[in-house]
């Protein structure tokens, strides 16, 4: 690959942490997000950042508790406390063989001015080690109550456990947070940053990238770890090489991710909805019912996938009025959606049946899903761009949901992008397409029928007297075919244009300024 790994993203959040340890007051925080998000990555770049500057030295601690026993607990801290260099700050270290013993050596350590990260703080919710957070509570409060300058902060990643032991009035740790921060997927500034410098600056493979990985970072960091992938020029190819060196070979590194994602935390009938969803694309309950007949309160299920576990997305009508019996369904994390309805099958089948066999079935069902992600990626990189003021439509809101099948004879619609600029009485309509040849004469036909099916309704009519504009997005549009459309009219946006829209972050500077800074004082960086 073209450069080395270096933290990337997280600009904000590395920056509120560093804020809290530098007050030089006592901090209790949260640190929440999907596993692999990049939670103990960001821990590890502020203690370095934090403990590199010689005016404010810390002592630190980061331990994962594991899901297992009590005794196994105090032993994983044990061996941590020595790992960090902390023997000399914990009396009776050896002596630590319970919960209890845990607890109050983390409560020491804070009140010496120590930072104390715990990581799997979900695995408190139920089993052996269910009675820590209770534990807990007496030193954090003891803490409050002191002088100390050191923070604890737990780490987890599963959001509903999480939000039942810090947000539940009967929970223990409830009201006692400093701060809580929730990481999410990599904005798309991070994603054309990370993947211009790693060999994949090409749209094609920027597409294929996101489509698989969407923006968690683990991923993104296996795939620069691997050389050589760069040198290879037909885009099937690389595809071919990159799904059997990161997913479907024996050794690779991603070959379990999906099952361990899955099976760690979901049982037998999650599982299934998750498996209708990404073979059947989205879809409504009652078409669920008929894909799986035998499965009862599929309700209650739907509703833990999408509010808890928040591994499915419910969407309603364009204009709907959010009545649950119009709601479709389907799975919104990039990765899973991707082994499931891609990755896994090709896996099992490639113990049967010889790898050449099944690449033109992959790249076949690769580009389909590469179809329905560059949607959603055109229509996040319109919003950041009018939110950063730095793209070429200011957009008040963005009409979200699918296109209901029509009634009595109307008139059908299918429009990938509906943006508002309510301000100046603008609208601009898009189409989507994987490739710009497929923005052909007979496409461009159909787009123009279904906007004027659009603004022909009820809803639509509001518009008829704004500044209506139709733009093509593809993931790259040669000159010749991008000078010819634009002559004709069309608007043409592609990869290219969005990143120079969007730019790139200086994340490196940006903690080099908080680095040499004793204090962060006012707004975060």
């Amino acid at each position: 690959m073209s450069a080395d790994w270096s933290f990337y993203g997280r600009r904000e959040e590395a920056g509120q942490l560093l804020e809290h340890m530098r007050k030089g007051r006592w901090f209790f925080g949260s640190i929440r997000g999907r596993r692999r998000i990049g939670k103990t990555a960001l821990i590890n770049q502020v203690l370095t950042t934090i403990r590199s500057d010689d005016t404010n030295l810390r002592l630190a601690l980061l331990f994962q508790l594991p899901d297992s026993s009590v005794s196994d607990t105090a032993s994983v801290f044990r061996r941590a406390a020595r790992r960090w260099n902390l023997e000399q700050e914990i009396v009776g270290l050896n002596d630590v063989r319970d919960l209890e013993g845990v607890a109050a050596a983390i409560g020491a350590l804070c009140n010496s001015g120590a930072i104390v990260v715990i990581d799997e703080f979900q695995y408190c919710y139920q089993g052996p080690l269910k009675g820590f957070p209770s534990l807990l509570q007496a030193e954090v409060d003891h803490l409050n109550r002191g002088n100390t300058n050191g923070g604890l902060i737990v780490v987890g990643s599963i959001q509903s456990e999480m939000e039942a032991l810090l947000e539940d009035r009967k929970a223990p740790l409830f009201g006692r947070t400093t701060f809580d921060i929730t990481l999410g997927p990599w904005d798309l500034r991070t994603i054309f940053e990370v993947s211009g410098k790693h060999g994949a600056a090409g749209p094609q493979r920027r597409l294929t990238l996101w489509t698989l990985f969407g923006g968690v970072p683990r991923y993104w960091e296996l795939f620069a770890r691997e050389d050589g992938l760069d040198a290879i020029d037909q885009w099937g190819d690389w595809a071919t090489e990159l799904c059997n060196r990161l997913f479907l070979s024996g050794n690779a590194p991603l070959s379990q991710e999906g099952e361990t994602l899955l099976g760690g935390e979901l049982r037998r009938n999650y599982l299934a909805i998750l498996h209708t969803l990404a073979r059947h694309g989205p879809c409504s309950h009652a078409e669920l019912l008929e894909w799986l007949p035998d499965l009862s309160s599929l309700g209650a299920y739907l509703e833990v996938l999408v509010r808890d576990l928040r591994l499915v997305e419910k969407s309603f009508p364009v204009f709907a009025d959010g009545k649950p019996r119009n709601a479709r369904y389907a799975v919104s994390d990039p990765f899973l959606c991707a082994w499931l309805a891609v990755l896994k099958e090709i896996r099992q089948d490639m113990r049967v049946v010889p790898g050449s066999r099944l690449v033109k079935g992959l790249l076949s069902r690769l580009q389909t899903l590469e179809g329905h992600a560059f949607e959603v990626l055109v229509r996040q990189a319109c919003e950041a761009a009018s939110r950063l003021a730095t793209g070429d439509f200011s957009m008040t809101r963005q009409i979200h949901g699918y296109w209901n099948r029509p009634r009595g004879g109307q008139a059908p619609i299918e429009i990938d992008l509906v943006a508002q600029d309510e301000q100046n009485g603008r609208v601009r309509f898009g189409s989507c397409k994987r490739t710009a040849r497929s923005h052909d004469r007979e496409s461009l036909k159909n787009f123009r029928k279904h906007v004027g099916n659009f603004l022909s309704t009820r809803k639509g009519s509001r518009f008829r007297d704004w500044k209506q504009e139709l733009a093509l997005f593809a993931p790259s549009f040669p000159d010749d075919r991008r000078l010819r459309l634009e002559s004709d009219g069309w608007i043409c946006r592609d990869l290219s244009d969005f990143e120079k829209m969007l730019g790139t972050p200086d994340e490196r500077g940006t903690l080099g300024r908080l680095l040499v800074s004793p204090k962060v004082k006012g707004e975060v960086p």
